[in-house]
């Protein structure tokens, strides 16, 4: 089984909730993702979903870092992540492990968040993908690839109908049933290059 990590956001805005969400939600490790408009409720939040990732909008930190601090030295387990509106490099954030910005690219941000899962899940347990085949690795490479079942048998010399048997073990093993968690699966167990997925 792979090991879920809990998310907090803390985000007024809906539509970059929403975003941060949807990215978040293709990680294979992911497990509960809280959304919080506001500070009001942040630390009760923390204490009662086990919370593994914080993201928190740098507009909100401003008013409460006390908060911050105290989370810090409490749960010090956590780790956070702020987001800010634009890549200014000269803000410094020293309590947060992170930082992404509103104008980053998603496989940018992506990156972060795998460092930071890599962190919290040792390598050794993060990586299971020795529990496919080595056929499955195959066809889990070309569908992360974008190809489609009859391409990916023409590339691996079997049938469409073997393919799709095999994506069917995959999901079955991984529980990942999209094609963009699959992506986000085989960029962080090396079976591709975050680049070859754009």
């Amino acid at each position: 089984m792979i090991r879920k990590i809990s998310f907090v956001i803390v985000e007024r805005s809906y539509i970059i909730r929403s975003g941060l969400m949807q990215i978040l939600g293709n990680f294979p490790e992911t497990g509960s993702i809280t959304e919080l408009k506001d500070t009001e409720f942040l630390t009760e939040n923390i204490s009662e979903r086990k919370t593994n990732v914080l993201i928190i909008n740098a507009k909100l930190i401003y008013a409460i870092p006390e908060v911050i601090l105290n989370i810090r030295e409490k749960y010090d387990r956590i780790k956070l992540v702020v987001f800010v509106g634009t890549r200014r490099e000269n803000d410094k954030f020293p309590a947060f492990d992170t930082k992404i910005s509103v104008d980053e690219s998603k496989n940018s941000i992506i990156e972060k968040l795998q460092f930071l899962i890599n962190e919290i899940i040792p390598d050794d347990k993060n990586d299971l993908s020795e529990e496919l085949s080595d056929r499955e690795k195959e066809v889990l490479m070309q569908v992360a690839l974008g190809k489609t079942n009859k391409e990916i048998g023409e590339v691996l010399f079997i049938s469409p109908h073997t393919v799709i048997t095999h994506r069917k073990n995959i999901t079955k093993k991984l529980g990942i049933k999209t094609v963009s968690g699959l992506t986000v699966y085989a960029i962080l167990n090396n079976l591709i290059k975050i680049e070859d997925a754009q």
